[in-house]
């Protein structure tokens, strides 16, 4: 019996160490990320003084500051706890900055705390739904507009992402969930994570991404 315990506690302090060295080669990532951006923020910067244009890389350079505020709420101290309401409102402002070519209203019906963890999880699904309606449900349009609801009830939570563009067929949703469609999978893949569900089906106005998921963090 001691051998095997010895044996595990092996493995324990093995796998502790491989997980400090990948949160350590992730925060050296989201560093090298937040210095890249700024360095191109700088050169747009210097570029705008010799530019026939200035007001072109004035548009670039607000992109990429939204860009890393968009990188810097996403990346947080997973241990701490965000008002997930609130959260959900800054990144609506920040995609709004970064991209400034639609409307977006945010409903809270409650605001509540969670985990830093599960709302960044959050977040990444409203970022990646908001970008798929500016790649395909927009198309083409010049109205755009987008709404976004949390709601809570005792057990569960609801974020809802909508817009009003083209609607999601079920063919095309079949078609890219089974061969191209990354970006389904990946916020399924994420609502998983968070011990929910993701669906996507048609709106009183477009198309709706839905994620529920328990309020108490599954075990």
């Amino acid at each position: 019996m001691s051998v095997e315990l010895e044996e595990l506690q092996r493995e324990n302090a093995s796998l502790k160490a491989q997980l400090a060295s990948a949160h350590q080669r992730y925060d050296e990532v989201c560093h090298r990320i937040r210095n890249e951006l700024q360095v191109f923020s700088a050169l747009f910067a210097a570029q705008r003084r010799q530019c026939g244009h200035p007001e072109h890389c004035d548009v670039c350079v607000s992109h990429i500051c939204a860009a890393t505020a968009l990188h810097s709420a996403l990346d947080s101290n997973e241990r701490e706890i965000a008002n997930l309401g609130s959260f959900v409102k800054r990144l609506a402002e920040i995609l709004q900055l970064a991209f400034g070519c639609f409307e977006c209203s945010v409903i809270i019906e409650q605001d509540f705390e969670i985990d830093n963890a599960r709302a960044k999880c959050v977040g990444l699904i409203v970022v990646e739904a908001t970008m798929n309606a500016l790649k395909y449900a927009f198309a083409g349009l010049e109205r755009r507009r987008m709404e976004i609801c949390v709601r809570r009830s005792e057990s569960e939570v609801k974020v809802i992402v909508e817009n009003d563009g083209a609607p999601f067929s079920s063919t095309a949703l079949s078609y890219e969930t089974t061969r191209s469609g990354k970006g389904l999978k990946f916020m399924r893949d994420i609502a998983a994570q968070l011990g929910g569900t993701l669906a996507i089906s048609p709106s009183a106005v477009g198309t709706a991404v839905r994620l529920t998921f328990p309020l108490d963090r599954p075990p």
